[in-house]
């Protein structure tokens, strides 16, 4: 749930700005007072206010320890553990607090809050509820009531919530957004449209609910009005870069046929939740982009539904025809029917051992690595064919008579998220099933199988559906038909790759495979598309598929050409030889998504050496980090300053492990909202990310609405710093110059990034003024043994200086062959 705070009343004092005098003052009291609960309440206070919540944690269990359970007390503490994403932890303190103040509705309201973030709706809701009951009318817990209610389905009720907050604030974008939301979900899909157009007159970005602009794209998309929805998502995502909206703009590439734009966004799908994250981290290894195949083994992994895995398979034998061993894995229903593919050596289930292998690579990322265009589809039809002797088993059952057969599918999988829109209710069908000489077989399976007291009087049917064990049984049965109809579900595609004729009846709004506008797909030349006229009504569809197959059957039409052929041209020559390939497509401002050695990241293609480096090698400066990791101890405290994108950050966090801490400065604010992504998306949680830009000199008292920007490192009074790193896009002799306590009192191993040796030499004096021994560490920027295997440095001998400083009591017991020793 977003609103301006968390956090509501954990203390009276007024906290509107961080108060370095407060924590230098609580510091110094519990000197001589360390067991003084009210001490070490402000001083948590105090650090939570500036969002550094573990250690403001740490104090709240050091006060916990001392019996301190006041109302307040427990709302703190609470925050503090949900700030560092202990839930469970978050909801027991919690808990504490309507123990303690059951008649108090901030601390239903904030309970309420902890249990949304666990997805636990029904009992947010009694939460909110709760606190409204309480006096709690305002526009957070409207908004909270709201967000659970749409999450339970409950469109009504969340719109009078959105409707309700709106007569409190209607200035704040959030509740626009979700009223836009809800109305939608209620097919009212103009007054949806105006009211997400509102939230993004009013957010442009908005802090609280900077992602407002994801909603209005879509509803354009929605609406038929794709190109502005394109053009919402260019205006925003090049400083709001969210995974949710890159996926959507993705979506809305590849509908308006800009194929080449739209593969390189889809890749931010493995960025969009954790059930992604799950899924694409099963598998180790570089992930295939381009390099070459000759005498290697790739393994093409399944990732999404059987309809997508019947469509991008056809990819196979064009990475086949680049050399190389080429393993398929997929689920165990669709097995079987692999076995024919083209190209494919070894099919494999998700339960048989992997056997090794040089690269991997996502079914649907294919398209993005053959720089597929309209008019390169590889569309070789068919590429699936049924097993000859389950199709003589079926022949007998359906070719009974020489009627032409026509096979049925009107429902997709219930769990599907659209699946109500683009299924539909067998009694729909009625027109067409009133069809005379037409033979029906139904291949509908599961729920909506059900025929009893539906079908026509007299009409010809033959129902398969129950008997049908897996999609070679769906193959075969088709491959006995004259035409399929159906809606958007994987009999559609298997019909297609077939080369069956093949109608569809598409919903609007469509899947982005569709395209727009189209009665005929370029990815299956035998397929027609009946689209919807109207959203949520089936009724013309239907209509018009009686019309055309009443024709068919008039003109004696049976079978059509069953062999077409498009012959793929890929944009780019593979293997590729140079990064202006990976960003074919890519558009300048726009961030990307790579696989690299420590994970999944986003990054911006266009951001000097980096964005190269992540893309086409799959790292950055790894032989620092190889060096970071035999020095830096798990349990660690290390301070990371410029952190970028994370693309150093989110292997400190790992090796720190829980117990360690990691405090990260980036002062650009796209590159922040990048990182905190990408922290997310690899499961680095014992992060502190600072609001503020690290200096020599923190800002001075302002106006009492000001708030500072810059502090000092010595401002920060840590208790513990082992490491501090900072990058060369930083201005390191800056950071130290406000760093002298912090230095002399905890003594930190140092890593300091320089741009060039003048640099490095002051940077390494001005270490010494500290009694640190100095290090030269000059790194190549590629690396022979990158991740990515790419033989050719695109970075002609270029290289990054950094200074280690260590200090002179601290006995170096590891070799440091990397790096020479300044004297």
């Amino acid at each position: 749930m977003a609103s301006r705070e968390l956090i509501i009343n954990v203390t009276e004092h007024d906290t509107r700005r961080f108060d370095y005098a407060s924590l230098d003052f609580s510091a110094n009291a519990l000197a001589t007072r360390p067991d003084d609960r009210l001490l070490l309440f402000a001083k948590a206070s105090t650090l939570f206010e500036r969002r550094r919540c573990w250690e403001a944690r740490a104090v709240c269990l050091q006060a916990e320890a001392l019996r301190l359970d006041s109302f307040e007390f427990c709302l703190l503490a609470g925050w503090c553990s949900f700030g560092v994403g202990r839930l469970e932890e978050a909801e027991t303190w919690m808990r504490r607090a309507v123990d303690a103040a059951p008649d108090v509705h901030q601390s239903h309201f904030n309970l309420a809050v902890v249990l949304q973030a666990q997805q636990r709706n029904h009992d947010a809701a009694t939460s909110f509820e709760r606190a409204l009951a309480l006096g709690g009318d305002e526009f957070d817990v409207q908004v909270g009531l709201a967000n659970v209610r749409l999450a339970l389905g409950e469109f009504e009720t969340a719109e009078f919530h959105c409707r309700r907050a709106l007569v409190l604030d209607d200035k704040r974008a959030i509740a626009w957004r979700l009223l836009g939301a809800a109305v939608g979900r209620q097919c009212r899909y103009e007054q949806a449209l105006e009211f997400f157009a509102h939230a993004d007159q009013i957010a442009d970005g908005d802090a609280e609910d900077a992602t407002a602009f994801t909603g209005f794209a879509i509803a354009l998309t929605e609406a038929r009005r794709n190109s502005e929805g394109i053009a919402v998502y260019e205006r925003y995502l090049p400083r709001f870069p969210f995974a949710d909206g890159h996926y959507a703009y993705s979506l809305a590439l590849l509908t308006a046929g800009r194929l080449l734009e739209g593969w390189q966004h889809y890749e931010f799908r493995w960025l969009r939740s954790q059930t992604q994250l799950s899924q694409r981290t099963c598998l180790g290894g570089p992930v295939w982009s381009g390099q070459t195949l000759r005498g290697k083994t790739i393994l093409l992994h399944v990732e999404q539904g059987f309809g997508d895995v019947i469509q991008f398979v056809r990819y196979a034998p064009l990475v086949k025809a680049l050399g190389g061993t080429i393993l398929l894995r997929v689920a165990r229903p669709m097995k079987t029917l692999m076995h024919g593919i083209e190209g494919v050596d070894q099919v494999l289930d998700r339960d048989e051992v992997i056997p090794e292998y040089h690269f991997y690579i996502n079914l649907l990322s294919l398209p993005r690595v053959f720089a597929t265009r309209l008019d390169t589809i590889p569309a070789d039809i068919p590429y699936m064919r049924a097993d000859g002797e389950r199709a003589q088993r079926w022949a007998t059952r359906i070719r009974a008579d020489s009627a032409p057969k026509v096979g049925l599918v009107w429902a997709g999988n219930a769990v599907h998220p659209n699946d109500r829109f683009r299924s539909m209710d067998l009694r729909m069908l009625r027109p067409i099933l009133e069809v005379a000489g037409v033979g029906f077989v139904s291949l509908q399976k599961g729920p909506g199988a059900e025929t009893a007291g539906v079908l026509p009087e007299g009409v010809d049917w033959v129902d398969v559906g129950p008997e049908l064990e897996d999609f070679s049984d769906t193959a075969a049965v088709i491959s006995q038909l004259d035409l399929v109809i159906c809606v958007d579900t994987a009999v559609a595609h298997l019909a297609g790759a077939m080369g069956k004729p093949v109608w569809m009846m598409v919903a609007q709004p469509a899947d982005f495979r569709w395209l727009e506008g189209r009665e005929d797909s370029p990815w299956y030349p035998t397929m027609r598309l009946f689209r919807q006229s109207r959203r949520d009504d089936w009724t013309d569809v239907v209509e018009r598929v009686k019309a055309a197959l009443e024709e068919r059957v008039r003109d004696g039409a049976a079978v059509m050409p069953a062999k077409t052929s498009a012959k793929a041209v890929t944009s780019v020559p593979l293997p590729w030889t140079s990064p202006a390939q990976l960003k074919v497509g890519h558009r300048p401002g726009m961030s990307a998504v790579a696989e690299t050695r420590i994970g999944i990241l986003q990054y911006l293609p266009d951001e000097p050496i980096i964005g190269d480096a992540i893309g086409w090698y799959g790292e950055h400066l790894q032989p620092q980090l190889d060096l970071l990791a035999r020095m830096v101890r798990p349990g660690s405290t290390v301070m990371e300053v410029g952190a970028g994108i994370g693309a150093h950050a989110v292997f400190l966090g790992r090796l720190l492990g829980e117990a360690g801490h990691l405090f990260l400065y980036e002062a650009r604010p796209v590159l922040q909202r990048i990182l905190r992504q990408n922290l997310a998306a690899n499961g680095v949680s014992n992060v502190t990310l600072m609001r503020r830009t690290l200096s020599s000199r923190g800002e001075g008292e302002g106006s009492e609405a000001a708030m500072p920007t810059t502090e000092t490192l010595d401002e920060l009074q840590l208790e513990r710093l082992d490491w501090l790193k900072v990058d060369a896009s930083v201005a390191a002799l800056d950071v130290l110059a406000g760093a002298s306590d912090t230095l002399w009192r905890l003594r930190p191993l140092m890593f300091l990034g320089a741009e060039d040796e003048q640099t490095l030499g002051r940077l390494a004096e001005r270490a010494r003024q500290f009694s640190y021994r100095c290090w030269r560490m000059e790194t190549a920027l590629f690396n022979r043994q990158n991740f990515n295997r790419r033989e050719a440095d695109i970075f002609d001998g270029g290289t990054a200086l950094a200074l280690l400083a260590i200090p002179e009591e601290i006995e170096v017991d590891i070799a440091l062959d990397e790096c020479i020793e300044i004297s």
